[in-house]
């Protein structure tokens, strides 16, 4: 099928709401096992996939900044398994990096998560053992750290929607294709055929005119990007990846999402009662777009008669300045894939041809090597504790790349004007793009870096930075 197609039937899919699931308690238990989700429609073939919680997306966990959030995982999957959480600034021991932080949780066994919230934002979890697979069976869900009522209420939104999208590769019978695609790890990564929001597919929202959203997103796939435009609405955004950021207006530039990445909009309901507008991805061109969201403005009268002022900016979260002066300077190279350039690369003490590592199951590399057990590897990168670094990303290949950095957060700098700009997890590396990031490394430990799309990262875009 083709990857913009649907299942037969599909079209019948009912209208269903996107209300997040709550999971509120603390301690809370994530119990990871194979069950069966409503995919495509609610009344058609189900899915047989692996769930959190019994459900695809797995609960939508809420805690409040400042708080100490304690999770236990229980693994009752048939393989091992462990749960990092993605853009979380948690102690080396509670990131779900296998070997690296923790064993990996057996079957029929669990791990006991401790992690502190310094930061409030929109965040995520998801398996880091096996992860192409497992996270393509449907092993993540959301977790949003609220900032203080009184400073969420300065934003005046009238009510929060959260939206874990996900991409999904099923047959006819709606059930997941295989894993393991040789092209998929040398191009693009697993893209999917059916199109999810929070589960499910072809999905309406309600609206009443005059309303205001708290609208948070998600790009939980493998290997997905989306480019989402909202007209005629024109939504404010005020974070990304968790961080706040000034409130602007999208406009016509839409916002981009990288595998991994999260935006937070504030988003006014400034039609007319009755109205009917969809939310569109052409992430891939016009010629490829398709629907997201359909929004369903109600004929009651508006919530309010007038405007509502622009939102106010959210305090920033406590994220380390760089001090851009003094800062040590490194460099990461992408190399590898489809159509690279890449002739040969490091892997096991050996320097080995494109066609020997091919025959590995491995395309790609960082700074010309290919690791095979991270904890065993030397690190890409070794940062001085305490000390502000400066690190080029430079994508040699002809393919997109987020990549993401645990336990810290980073800034996006702006080498001509020699400022700090956004304050990301995932920087999403368009191909032959080389930019700047910045951090304080105040979180010690070996951390791992890797790209998300979650096929590039298991044949070898993945690699260690250790901070002490």
């Amino acid at each position: 099928m083709h990857r913009r197609t649907v299942l037969k039937g599909a079209l019948a899919a009912g209208l269903l709401p996107t209300l997040p699931r709550l999971a509120t308690a603390n301690p809370l238990t994530l119990t990871a096992a194979p069950g069966e989700a409503p995919l495509v429609v609610p009344d058609g073939p189900a899915t047989k996939a692996w769930l959190y919680n019994g459900t695809a997306p797995g609960p939508v966990i809420r805690a409040r900044q400042g708080d100490t959030l304690n999770i236990t995982v229980q693994n009752d999957l048939p393989e091992p398994t462990t749960v990092h959480w993605h853009g979380l600034r948690v102690p080396v021991s509670q990131d779900g990096m296998p070997y690296l932080s923790q064993d990996p949780i057996a079957p029929g066994a669990s791990f006991d998560y401790e992690l502190p919230l310094h930061d409030a934002g929109t965040f995520w979890y998801h398996p880091h053992v096996n992860s192409s697979e497992q996270v393509g069976r449907g092993l993540h869900g959301l977790l949003i750290v609220e900032e203080p009522p009184e400073i969420a209420a300065r934003l005046q939104a009238d009510r929060e929607i959260t939206w874990a999208l996900d991409d999904w590769r099923l047959d006819q019978q709606a059930q997941i294709a295989p894993f393991g695609n040789r092209h998929d790890q040398s191009h693009g990564g697993r893209t999917g055929n059916v199109l999810t929001v929070n589960g499910t597919y072809l999905t309406t929202t309600a609206l009443r005119s005059g309303e205001r959203l708290r609208l948070r997103i998600c790009n939980t796939s493998n290997a997905q990007h989306f480019h989402l435009n909202f007209a005629p609405f024109d939504p404010w955004l005020i974070a990304l990846d968790g961080h706040p950021v000034t409130p602007q207006k999208l406009g016509d530039s839409g916002v981009w999402l990288g595998a991994g990445q999260r935006a937070d909009l504030i988003l006014d309901v400034d039609t007319a009662p009755g109205t009917t507008a969809q939310v569109i991805d052409d992430a891939y061109g016009p010629d490829r777009a398709f629907e997201v969201m359909t929004w369903e403005v109600s004929d009651e009268s508006p919530l309010r008669d007038a405007a509502l002022d622009p939102p106010e900016a959210l305090p920033p979260n406590p994220v380390a300045q760089p001090d851009l002066a003094n800062a040590e300077t490194h460099k990461l190279t992408f190399d590898g894939g489809a159509m690279g350039g890449m002739s040969e690369a490091m892997m096991e003490g050996r320097m080995l041809s494109m066609q020997e590592l091919v025959e590995a199951g491995r395309f790609w590399s960082i700074n010309g090597t290919v690791p095979t057990h991270l904890h065993e590897t030397e690190p890409l990168l070794k940062l001085a504790l305490g000390k502000t670094h400066r690190i080029t990303l430079e994508n040699r290949t002809r393919w997109p790349h987020p990549i993401h950095l645990h336990g810290h957060s980073f800034h996006f700098t702006d080498p001509r004007a020699g400022n700090i700009a956004t304050i990301r997890d995932t920087a999403l590396l368009m191909p032959d793009e080389t930019t700047e990031i910045a951090l304080v490394a105040d979180n010690p430990g070996t951390w791992m870096l890797h790209c998300h799309i979650l096929e590039h990262q298991a044949s070898g875009m993945m690699g260690v930075v250790e901070v002490a």
